[in-house]
């Protein structure tokens, strides 16, 4: 991951997460992959640990994230600033969600032995969040940021690249977010940092390729800002695929990103 030291400032304006809506949950939901069990598991090796006890899931969206971390942790704190992305979560036994910010985290000093946030760590404020984390976990306590990433390929199929980076993207571009600020990381006492890369596919029909490319941060953005429409973006995502693809099912290639450290008081 590239590290950036400056957070503040017009960057720091500039980002903001569009997961806010119940419309943007719902697509969110329904269109994202269900990848977090492989992070988790690169996670939990880098980190030389098998359970936690207490565990923090940071920015849990729907809750495909605290499903994960509910498998390895006997009780889980699930964070989501957004109540839309809270509402259109799963219930899990020994989970609890809890509207709130990764900024000012509603548990006491050192009560967790975990924390993780999948897929949400780039929409933080890292130079507050982390001091923050610093606070909540216990010494030799763990943190865990990861997420995945899709490559913009899909296997054997050429002509969704070309379309999908000249023509969707040109038009939807990604929106501002932070990268991961290794140096505020060291700031707050967290150790030098472990990081792992892997590569996963997941089998679509193009409906759920449209589902997830509907998900992503890019159309929750446009949407929005009003410049477009969710329905008119969907009618412009199947054409566009239609125009490219042949045949019903294909096969995206995804990738994990994990990067963990621990707290050293």
């Amino acid at each position: 991951m590239r590290e950036e030291r400056q957070i503040g400032g017009s960057l720091d304006q500039l980002v903001a997460n569009p997961f806010d809506s119940d419309a943007a949950a719902r697509r969110y939901a329904r269109g994202r992959p269900y990848y977090h069990r492989t992070a988790l598991r690169l996670a939990m090796r880098q980190l030389r640990i098998e359970r936690a006890g207490t565990a923090v899931d940071l920015g849990c969206g729907t809750g495909l994230s605290t499903r994960a971390l509910r498998d390895v942790a006997d009780r889980v704190v699930a964070l989501d600033v957004a109540p839309a992305m809270l509402r259109a979560a799963q219930r899990y036994p020994g989970v609890q969600y809890v509207v709130s910010g990764a900024e000012r985290i509603p548990l006491r000093d050192a009560c967790a032995d975990l924390v993780t946030a999948g897929a949400a760590f780039h929409w933080f404020d890292q130079a507050r969040v982390l001091p923050e984390l610093a606070r909540v976990l216990d010494d030799g306590a763990a943190l865990a940021v990861y997420s995945d990433f899709f490559t913009g390929r899909l296997a054997g199929r050429p002509a969704f690249t070309r379309w999908f980076r000249d023509s969707y993207l040109a038009r939807h571009p990604a929106p501002p977010r932070h990268h991961l600020d290794t140096a505020a990381a060291a700031d707050a006492g967290f150790s030098d940092a472990l990081d792992a890369e892997d590569r996963f596919r997941v089998r679509m029909s193009r409906s759920e390729l449209a589902d997830y490319l509907l998900s992503q941060s890019n159309a929750a953005a446009a949407v929005r800002s009003g410049a477009v429409t969710a329905h008119d973006l969907r009618r412009e995502i199947t054409d566009g695929l239609r125009s490219c693809l042949d045949g019903e099912e294909i096969d995206a290639l995804f990738g994990v990103r994990v990067w963990t450290a621990v707290l050293r008081r």
